[in-house]
Order: structure tokens, then sequence, then C-alpha cells
């Protein structure tokens, strides 16, 4: 008002306020302005105060339901499962679980006319005849597929400020750091369960290029090189039979060893395993039952000491570099220590606290999971017995049986070639593995 407007010869009147920039009785105006900017930033605060007091409580503050909900009609904090999209979630999560990557399934959903969700809402509204901006309302894109294979309210939990504005001025929404979000737990009807979330998340992780086999890879995100952890790089090099062979040797042949195996021979190792497990539980019935409850337990119990005392490790040396820390800003503050010296040290120490508590959160994950492990040697009899009758290795068998898959470098040559493959059970302890 008072420079872009003169500068651009407006005029502006404001009635209720008494001004008017042809005459220069507005002597008042800039304190007028800053009171309704005060007003602005301070009923912006507490619309954000009222909308994080509702998240908290885990109400629903969204625009607009997620896909596969609706909104309560009773209760607009609330949400439904909406009978008509639910079913597309559940496929979304069974296409990714198969091996699907989010560009094939979006292709899938492209090509069978499902409606993109603002197409969708569009639609319940009664808009999406006569609306412009859906010239092509089934265009499915990967990031979209993405969005919805990663949202945990599909588990029955709100997650809320996953975004917010710069500010009251700027309507910008930017993007809210994940341990920032807030999420409440069960505060509606989950459409996935826990089991193949964890799943899919495992799997959308791995980057899924398209192979030049021409035929897909079952074992897509689960084959890994035991030197250096990576996933394995799945080939048919020179147009002979595909094969896995270790990803970091593929770019740089002096980090790695090959490790390689073929498709097939990994195929027959991993289904010979899975056949071995079910007949001896055919064989031996209860006592087989007894004997994986206890090699769970107590290879369980194995893992877990040696993950504890990695973890007190781990947390006794960030203890000790917060306390160097400090007695190097005392060192500073004294004068002891030139300045340039302080930010040098205490950079290199932060960077190795840094480091040590993110392997301090990775051991505590790894302990959970093995605690739940020898817990779960139930649903490993369940899991397998589904699977009985089953001949040929397939996808659905992978994902729900194992959890990764250890392929060692091989020894020998010709006949005395020998090679490790270990196989990791979901639901099984590490003494239990398949060994081939």
């Amino acid at each position: 008002m008072e420079e872009i407007f003169p500068n651009n010869d407006i005029l502006f009147i404001a009635l209720n306020d008494d001004v008017d920039t042809r005459f220069d009785e507005n002597e008042m105006m800039p304190f007028k302005s800053i009171m309704n900017e005060y007003y602005a930033r301070d009923t912006s605060k507490k619309i954000r105060s009222v909308k994080k007091t509702t998240a908290l409580s885990g109400g629903f503050c969204g625009s607009f339901a997620p896909y596969g909900y609706v909104v309560d009609p009773e209760n607009k904090r609330k949400l439904l499962v909406d009978p008509d999209t639910a079913p597309i979630v559940k496929r979304i999560f069974e296409l990714s679980k198969q091996g699907n990557s989010v560009h094939q399934i979006a292709r899938t959903l492209c090509e069978d006319g499902v409606l993109i969700p603002r197409a969708y809402r569009a639609m319940k509204n009664g808009t999406l005849e006569t609306s412009t901006g859906f010239k092509f309302p089934t265009d499915w894109v990967a990031k979209n597929v993405k969005m919805i294979l990663e949202n945990q309210v599909y588990l029955g939990h709100m997650v809320s400020h996953k975004t917010q504005t710069k500010s009251f001025k700027n309507k910008k929404p930017v993007a809210v750091p994940k341990e920032e979000w807030i999420i409440v737990r069960n505060t509606h009807e989950a459409i996935i369960d826990e089991e193949t979330f964890e799943l899919v998340q495992k799997f959308i992780s791995v980057k899924k290029q398209p192979n030049k086999t021409g035929r897909p890879n079952i074992f897509v995100g689960l084959v890994k090189c035991p030197d250096c952890g990576r996933n394995m790089a799945f080939s048919n090099p020179n147009g002979r039979e595909p094969r896995f062979r270790c990803r970091t040797y593929v770019r740089n042949s002096n980090l790695c060893t090959t490790h390689a195996i073929s498709y097939e021979a990994l195929q027959q190792i991993v289904m010979s395993d899975i056949q071995k497990h079910i007949k001896n539980m055919e064989a031996l019935g209860d006592q087989f039952i007894q004997e994986m409850h206890e090699l769970s337990e107590k290879g369980g119990s194995k893992k877990i000491k040696q993950f504890e005392k990695d973890l007190e490790v781990a947390e006794k040396r960030i203890a000790e570099i917060d306390s160097v820390i400090m007695k190097l800003f005392e060192q500073n503050a004294l004068g002891k220590i030139s300045d340039e010296r302080f930010e040098k040290m205490s950079s290199a120490y932060e960077s190795e606290q840094k480091e040590l508590a993110q392997k301090r959160d990775e051991l505590r994950t790894k302990i959970r999971a093995e605690e739940k492990k020898t817990q779960s040697t139930n649903q490993f009899l369940e899991t397998i017995r589904k699977y009985e009758t089953v001949t040929e290795l397939n996808r659905s068998m992978l994902v729900e049986l194992i959890d990764s898959i250890y392929v060692y470098q091989a020894e020998g040559t010709g006949k005395d070639r020998k090679q490790r493959v270990e196989i990791n059970y979901r639901f099984l302890a590490g003494s239990q593995c398949g060994i081939a």
C-alpha cells in the first residue's frame, strides 16, 4: 500500500477503515496494517493449535478422506471404509506383495479403467463430466500408487501433520519430517493387516529395474550378498541362463566377489528346503512342533544376547562422547583450545555419535524382530501348511515364508564346486534357517 500501489498508480480505498490514497490523511494506515497482520497471525496460530489438538486426539482433520475411506456423515472427525474403493486398495497391496513394481501396478490399474483418486472424488461429487481437469481419469502414476502403499492409515491408524504451510502469508504446503508426524493408533477400521503392510514396505524399498530376461523375478528384494549386504542383481549376461550376481561386484569387481548362482538352481534349493520342513512336520507331528519351539527359543536367545551386547557398547560410547564434548567445550571456554580446533574435534565426535545413534536404533529394531520370531513358530507352521501340496515355487509362497536369502561365494570348480545358501524364514530364529 505504501510502495507497490503508488509506484503502479493504483488507487486504494478501504471504506470501513476510512482509507483513501487520493488524500494524504492516511497516517493511521500503517498502524492498522500492523494490527490486521497481528490478527491474521494470531488466528493462524489458533487454527493450527485446534488442528494439532484434533490430530493428537486421533480425529481426522484433512480436507477429504484418504482413498479407500469416507468421512463419517455423523462425525466428520472419523473415517469409515469405502466399500467401492477399499477392494482396490487391497488389490494394490496384493499386487505389490506378488512382486509388481509401483509402475507395473499403475499400468495394471490404468488398463483396467480404475479411476484415479481425484477423478473418483469428482465422480462422487457429480463434477467428473463437467470438469476440464480430467482428460485421462484413469491415468494412474507410480507416485500415487507408492503413496497408497506407504500410508499407515490403511492399518487403522490416523496419520496427521504430514504437511504444513510455510506461514499464514504463504499457503504453499511443505513436507514435515517423518519423525514429527502425529500418529494415533487404532482409530478406525483397518483395510490392510500389519503383516502385509510390513512385507510391502520391504519390497517397495527395493528398486525393481526392468530386466532383459523376459521373465519375472519372484525373488526380488529377497536375495542378498552376505559380505556387502546389498541385494543381488538379476540378469542373463550374454544371453545365457538367468542368474544372480552381487550388485557391488557388478559395479566394481575390486570391492566384492561374484556370489553368482543360477536362477533355476536357487529355485530348486529354496523349494527343496521348504519341502523338507513340510515333510518333517508331517512325519514328526507334535515332536516336530516342540523341536521348532525349542530351536526358536534357543537360537533367538543367542542372537538377542549378541544384539544386546552390541547395544550396550554403542550406548556406553554415546555417553562417553557426550562427556568428551562437554570437556572440550569447557577447555574452549577457558581458552585452552582454539575455536577452530574445537569446531574440528567436536564435529568429528558428533559425526561418530550420529552413526552410533543410528546403529543403536537398528539394534533395537533387530532385538524386537528377534523377540517376535521366537514367539511366532506357530504362525510359521500355520503358514507353511498352506503350501503342503504346492510343487512349484511362487511369489506368494516366498513373501509369506522367507525374510531373506544369503548366497555365499562358491568354492571349488566343476564337480567339486560347493556353494552355501542361507534361507532365513520370517517366523523362525536364525538356528532354524535352511542351509544348502
